[in-house]
């Protein structure tokens, strides 16, 4: 049985002319029901990702897992996240590629060239927010949580920070650690409110396994999405920038009997003193470059409690040590680097051990890090050693 179609003949034209009005009304309400869905705070804001490493550069590895590739991924689920919400985003990178300028820029430049490459594409897109995804790892497997860092000097880096990172918690509800000032270069570096999320520990199984999960991935992805969301609600005219107070208070000196170096706790969270004994008779023939190269020495041997961690690869050498004017000028070999584990948080942690230790001695106030006889390398890629560093800086 065939079906007949079904005609409607309208006769009086003002029946016509009504029907069409409600046609129009209805798609009208359709209309502004899909613009009201990205008439939201986020409606054309410049959303730059940066997945972090690439290419030639793994970032953390660990059983097989390539910190690249994790922040590949989530930065495009982010991406989608955010886009739907009415945002222009941009990702420094959609596959696996780095931004290396072989046979142009070579050595300890090719890392900043590199890192510069990513901060210019999200200032000549005019970025209202530059997120950077990373992934941590760390020789202690039961290192766990996800993070988040911001620029010390920036109040809005502080407060975008701060928002991801609670929506981060309510996936993670065991995560005890909190958003936090880092001295990282491309979050120095860029013009507009950025952070570093770091989103979990690949060298802790129980976290790696999480990481492998599709439902995980998206659940991280929604959360930073959702903490875009709630900063824009949250400021809709930004966050006036000021200089908040994240930096650390200076060590305290040597005192008569001992002096302490500073290591990791199990959970890479915070630095933690240990004493060591003083032994006067020599101590008191040291020069001021003798006495650090002593510290510095003890500091690459390792923690004597098995509760603390390294914080520098036990293969690296100290290569000299000199101070002048109260800077000492450290030397490591390029062991420091090549024995890296990786993960931006173990890269501030071993800075801030030197730091630390080196500026207790009376007589030091600063520190520059060389790695085998060059200025401005990296030991993890994340911090360039390109300047002097000191208790003030937050580091």
């Amino acid at each position: 049985m065939s079906i007949r179609p079904i005609i409607l003949i309208i006769c009086k034209p003002w029946i016509l002319a009504g029907i069409i009005i409600l046609l129009i009304l209805f798609i009208g309400a359709g209309s502004l029901k899909l613009t009201s869905a990205f008439s939201s705070s986020l409606k054309d804001k410049v959303i730059v990702i940066d997945p972090g490493h690439g290419g030639a550069d793994p970032g953390a590895q660990n059983s097989g897992l390539k910190e690249k590739e994790i922040n590949l991924d989530i930065s495009l689920r982010l991406g989608k996240v955010l886009e739907s919400k009415g945002c222009k985003v941009i990702l420094t990178r959609e596959v696996d590629r780095d931004f290396f300028l072989p046979g142009f820029v070579k050595g300890r430049m090719a890392k900043r060239a590199e890192l510069n490459t990513r901060i210019k594409i999200a200032t000549e897109n005019n970025a209202d927010l530059f997120i950077s995804v990373h992934a941590n790892s760390f020789p202690q497997r039961n290192s766990y949580g996800m993070e988040t860092y911001y620029h010390l000097k920036s109040a809005a880096g502080k407060a975008l920070a701060e928002i991801i990172h609670e929506k981060l918690t309510q996936v993670q509800p065991d995560n005890k650690r909190i958003a936090k000032a880092g001295d990282y270069y491309i979050i120095n570096q860029a013009e507009m409110p950025s952070v570093i999320v770091e989103v979990g520990f690949i060298s802790n199984p129980r976290e790696r396994k999480l990481l492998l999960s599709e439902d995980y991935r998206n659940l991280v992805a929604d959360a930073i999405g959702a903490g875009v969301e709630h900063y824009f609600q949250a400021f809709p005219q930004g966050v006036q920038e000021n200089s908040p107070t994240a930096g650390q208070e200076g060590p305290p000196t040597i005192s008569e009997n001992t002096y302490k170096l500073y290591f990791s706790n199990e959970n890479l969270d915070s630095l933690v003193p240990e004493d060591r004994q003083i032994n006067k008779s020599v101590w008191t023939k040291l020069n001021l470059s003798q006495k650090a190269s002593l510290v510095m020495s003890e500091l690459i041997q390792g923690p004597l409690s098995s509760k603390l961690t390294p914080t520098i690869a036990p293969t690296t050498r100290l290569l000299s040590v000199t101070t002048q004017n109260g800077l000492a000028t450290i030397d490591f070999s390029k062991d420091i680097r090549d024995d890296f584990p990786g993960g931006a948080s173990g890269e501030d942690m071993a800075i801030k051990s030197i730091i630390w230790s080196m500026t207790q001695i009376p007589g030091i106030t600063s520190v520059r890090i060389l790695v085998n006889g060059e200025f401005g390398d990296s030991i993890g890629g994340h911090i360039l050693l390109d300047r002097t560093f000191s208790t003030q800086l937050g580091v």
